[in-house]
C-alpha cells in the first residue's frame, strides 16, 4: 500500500469522526428543539456517515487494483469533503 493511500484512507477515518460528531450534535438538538430541520440535518449526517463508511470499505477493496490516477482524485475529493464537514462543525459548533 503506497503512503498517498493511507492518506487517503486516513483521511476517509477523519470524515468518519467528524461526521459521527455532527450526528450526536444534531441527534441532541433534535432532542431538545425537535424541528424538521433539526431532523433533516440528524438524516443527513446519517447519509453522510454511511456513505463514508461504504467509500472507505470500497477504497480499501480498490487500492490493490493500482486504477492510474484513481489515488489523486480520490484523495483530493476527500479532502474537499474533509474541509466542507470541518466547516459544517465549526458552524454548527457555534
Amino acid at each position: 500500500m503506497a503512503v498517498q493511500d493511507m492518506i487517503t484512507l486516513g483521511i476517509i477515518g477523519i470524515n468518519i469522526i467528524l461526521t459521527v460528531i455532527l450526528l450526536s450534535i444534531y441527534y441532541k438538538n433534535h432532542r431538545l428543539v425537535k424541528s424538521k430541520m433539526t431532523l433533516g440535518l440528524l438524516f443527513f449526517a446519517l447519509a453522510f456517515l454511511i456513505e463514508n463508511l461504504v467509500d472507505f470499505y470500497f477504497y480499501n477493496s480498490l487500492i490493490t487494483q493500482e486504477i492510474l490516477g484513481f489515488t489523486t482524485i480520490h484523495m483530493g475529493v476527500n479532502v474537499l469533503e474533509m474541509i466542507g464537514i470541518l466547516i459544517l462543525l465549526y458552524v454548527t459548533w457555534k
